[in-house]
């Protein structure tokens, strides 16, 4: 709550609560989503440098623990990360990592990774995803794939 208040001081202090806790426990999901949310407050701080560093924490555990959804949510993260440092190739890079977690497109699973990956190719192109989705996944980018992302750029804006 104090985050969603804007308290960003009051809310580190709690997230780095439940942190001791959950080491203390050994919970390492929970410790994952404190790391994640730690990387949220610093986004929101401004502190890039230190969203990341909780950002890839929390995607560390997500992958030893195989859970895709935390995967997904780590690696939209850093994408957001990468595009606010400047660097939409990397931004790309890990929204394709995201979204390529699972065989259908949209997933649930990946939040709005699939429309900040649209928003990406709006500008960069399909060129850039198809490049983008080989160095990622080794494989050719499915066609059912590129229409998807087609109709969401092509859809009006509400």
């Amino acid at each position: 709550m104090a985050q969603d208040r804007g308290d960003l001081a009051t809310a580190e202090q709690w997230y780095r609560k439940a942190l001791e806790i959950f080491e203390a426990l050994g919970n390492r999901p929970s410790l994952a989503s404190s790391y994640h949310q730690l990387g949220m407050v610093a986004q929101l701080r401004g502190d890039l440098a230190t969203a990341e560093q909780w950002s890839r924490k929390s995607l560390e555990i997500e992958e030893a623990l195989g859970n895709r959804p935390g995967r997904a949510r780590s690696y939209g993260q850093l994408g957001l990360l990468a595009e606010a440092r400047g660097d939409p190739t990397a931004a790309l890079d890990w929204m394709v990592h995201c979204v390529a977690l699972f065989p259908e497109f949209p997933h649930p699973a990946t939040g709005p990774g699939p429309h900040h990956l649209a928003r990406l190719i709006a500008s960069l192109g399909m060129p850039a995803l198809e490049a983008s989705w080989q160095r990622c996944t080794g494989a050719t980018l499915p066609a059912q794939l590129c229409t998807a992302i087609t109709e969401m750029i092509n859809q009006p804006k509400a």
